[in-house]
């Protein structure tokens, strides 16, 4: 009997050893499981804490545009930038705590306008990192080669056929669906680089930006086609963007497109030549609008409320009584101490600084083989208002270019602004050229093959048979001359690469 109970004794020590092991082995792995559980807690919150580091830098990053900076200054928003870059260039720009953890955000600017940011979260013993890429988009009014509201009566937003060098936006805010916005056929089209720009027009702006584009590096107007509503009718040899030539120094294909309701016309989609593709529909929603004169504004260095904009020109400007700027008219100077604009008849020289308001209906600039060369930064308004509705014409004859070459001189360093309700350029004379800053509350009509720097905002264009040039001046979005309406930038940033990584 006592041999058995010793059996049993040993057996119960066994299983008892055996239960303790089992148990030792379930606690430790139960410790386990929650390590593990913990750190794919903290896994998942390093990288929460890293993209709030990201969102927070984005916010500082847009309102230091708003506020008139670049990416390459020393202080965003208010935060210094350290001035002790890494060896590979990344610069300590804010770091703060969030809940249980703690981000810190790099910076590493490569232009005014693009950016690397780097935000590593800090939970426990996990540490994650996000890096992107951030660029900046201007999507002012004055950051395209046209910029289009409406439409006419009839409908349409552009008429006739144009090349056009730059981003092209269109609102067609009162087309339907089925409506064609613009129309291209010919020679006509959007092209994202300066070719065929004569050489005297290309002396008085700055050269085209460059990018890298399939491994080369190529001139570029970043271009961005942008149509709200109504279709982009393309036949023949009518495009939007052309195909991509390898080994030259253009970038032919344009960076996107965002049309809603579509291509028309023999050749449609198939004349496009985009980064994007062509399915993408119009990408801004409501955030902008035609910038009208007839839009109340508040002047943001007084806090002056204006019924209209166009009473906001008339009480800040020098007012004058003309109806003709050319060698026909003798020399004038008026200035009222902050505005002011003078013709030199003898040089055809014009002067022009501030905002000028002209008390007529209309105003003649230029004879048909004349050329006036302007200097300074200023704008002509020939506006009123009468039932809701902008009356007053400029119509350009001749030349009308900015005073030497670029950077010393040209055009967005000397820089002129045309306001009224209707404005013609050039309309019955050929082979003309321009630099300005052009802005009709109804209409542009640009008939003949003018050549014109600038940048083009109306509710409709008239653009003629002839094939008339428009090409866009990066530069002027952010070189307006004073009284332009809508010359705040609207930024928007967009992120082009997402990187993630842990530590």
């Amino acid at each position: 009997m006592r041999k058995n109970e010793g059996y049993i004794v040993v057996i119960s020590l066994a299983i008892a050893t055996v239960i303790l092991l089992l148990l030792g082995v379930f606690l430790g792995s139960i410790i386990v499981e929650r390590k593990n559980i913990q750190r794919s807690f903290h896994y998942s919150q390093a990288l929460y804490v890293a993209e709030a580091g990201i969102e927070k830098t984005l916010c500082y990053l847009k309102q230091h545009l708003q506020d008139g900076g670049v990416w390459t200054d020393s202080m965003i928003n208010g935060e210094t930038v350290v001035d002790d870059p890494d060896e590979d260039g990344w610069r300590s720009f804010i770091n703060s705590s969030l809940g249980s953890g703690s981000y810190s955000v790099e910076l590493r600017p490569v232009s005014a306008y693009q950016i690397w940011v780097k935000s590593t979260g800090n939970v426990d013993d996990v540490s994650r990192s996000i890096q992107v890429f951030v660029e900046a988009q201007n999507l002012s009014p004055w950051n395209n080669s046209i910029y289009a509201g409406r439409g006419s009566a009839a409908g349409t937003v552009i008429s006739g056929n144009a090349r056009i060098h730059g981003s092209v936006h269109i609102l067609g805010d009162e087309l339907e669906s089925d409506d064609v916005a613009i129309s291209f056929t010919g020679t006509a089209g959007i092209w994202n680089n300066y070719e065929g720009m004569p050489a005297e027009l290309a002396t008085k702006i700055p050269p085209c930006p460059t990018t890298t584009f399939n491994g080369e590096t190529v001139e570029s107007l970043g271009a961005v086609v942008r149509v709200k509503r109504g279709k982009v009718a393309l036949s023949g040899t009518g495009t939007v963007g052309q195909e991509d030539v390898p080994g030259n120094s253009f970038k032919e294909t344009v960076d996107a497109v965002y049309i809603t309701d579509g291509y028309g016309g023999n050749k449609g989609a198939a004349n496009v030549y985009s980064d994007n593709g062509t399915g993408n529909t119009y990408d801004l929603g409501d955030l902008l609008e035609f910038p009208s004169l007839t839009d109340p504004y508040i002047d943001p260095d007084t806090g002056v409320e204006y019924p209209t904009y166009l009473e906001y020109l008339s009480d800040n400007s020098v007012h004058i009584s003309i109806n003709e700027i050319s060698s026909k008219v003798d020399s004038f100077s008026y200035s009222d101490g902050t505005n002011s604009i003078s013709w030199d008849k003898n040089t055809g020289v014009l002067n022009i600084e501030g905002i000028v308001f002209v008390d007529t209906d209309s105003l003649d600039i230029g004879e048909k083989d004349e050329t006036i060369e302007y200097t300074g930064n200023g704008s002509i308004v020939v506006a009123r208002i009468s039932d809701s509705t902008v009356a007053g014409e400029i119509r350009v004859h001749g030349n009308l270019l900015a005073q030497g070459t670029y950077p010393a001189g040209g055009f967005p360093t000397n820089s002129l602004g045309l306001i009224t309700g209707d404005l013609y350029l050039a309309t019955g004379e050929s082979q003309r050229l321009m630099t300005g800053v052009f802005f009709a509350e109804n209409q542009i009509i640009s008939e003949k093959q003018t050549e014109i720097a600038g940048t083009f905002v109306s509710n409709y264009f008239d653009l003629g048979s002839q094939v008339p040039r428009v090409y866009q001046v990066p530069e002027l979005a952010t070189n307006l001359p004073p009284g332009m309406v809508a010359s705040s930038p609207v930024w928007d940033l967009v992120i082009t690469q997402w990187n993630e990584s842990t530590s």
